[in-house]
């Protein structure tokens, strides 16, 4: 169905989602003459498991400024803050489709990664999609990364971190270089996480039809639904979505 509205969406690109989330409310809402809207808009997440495509907490690091991601030739190729959209599309076009991101032993501290998702990066390591190395040298070489341009990238990096501006990619926030050994590298792929596309429905979470009119006794709230989000759903965004129509379409569904 993703390939239908949006061929960059294709068998490449895994899903954080449910394997149960495959779309059946929109086929059902469809067959009994449902408009859709916005079905072209598929959000994907940069950072994920390369196996089963779960979002990986590794990430946080990322969202606080404080990590570098390159490419299997060592080079950075994206804003590491960009939209998620732009992020994910710019790491399908890599190299085996992979990105490697870059946490130094200070950032990995300040992020409360082992804290927070110790039960992840055990499993990062067990299938050898994480890397602890005290040299960068090291840390490159276990995914094979070219190590020249790696050191060249990171050294490219901490002088913009210094000088207050990234002329490459404009990174919106540098908090801090990437100096402080141990260091860590995690391999990652973009997935679905997020469909902005679905059922057209008004602000009485009724199902409007092809013809602009309302389908009786039919109401729809949550992901299932286009035309809350526009483009590119907001972090947690979701969760208002549900709550919010999902509590209006129980309440006139009951009357």
């Amino acid at each position: 169905m993703r390939k239908k509205y949006n061929p960059e969406i294709d068998e490449k690109i895994l899903s954080t989602n449910s394997p149960g989330s495959t779309g059946d409310g929109i086929v059902m809402a469809e067959n009994v003459g449902a408009a859709l809207v916005d079905m072209q808009y598929i959000q994907t997440y940069p950072i994920c498991d390369p196996i089963t495509g779960t979002l990986l907490y590794f990430d946080d690091a990322r969202l606080y400024g404080y990590t570098i991601i390159v490419n299997k030739e060592g080079k950075r190729f994206v804003e590491e803050l960009g939209r998620r959209d732009v992020m994910s599309m710019a790491i399908k076009a890599q190299t085996g489709n992979v990105c490697y991101e870059l946490v130094d032993q200070k950032a990995f501290e300040e992020s409360h990664l082992q804290e927070n998702h110790s039960a992840e990066i055990d499993y990062l390591f067990k299938n050898n999609l994480l890397v602890k190395a005290d040299t960068l040298e090291e840390a490159a070489a276990f995914f094979d990364i070219n190590v020249d341009e790696f050191k060249k990238t990171v050294a490219n990096y901490n002088k913009y971190v210094k000088d207050g501006k990234d002329p490459e990619f404009n990174k919106r926030s540098l908090p801090s270089t990437i100096e402080t050994a141990p260091f860590y590298i995690v391999k990652a792929v973009p997935a679905v996480h997020h469909t902005m596309g679905g059922i057209k429905i008004n602000p009485k979470a009724q199902v409007i039809n092809t013809d602009g009119k309302v389908i009786d006794g039919l109401y729809a709230a949550g992901e299932v639904t286009g035309g809350i989000h526009g483009t590119n759903q907001l972090g947690s965004d979701a969760l208002a979505d549900i709550t919010v129509f999902g509590r209006i379409a129980g309440q006139n569904a009951s009357k």
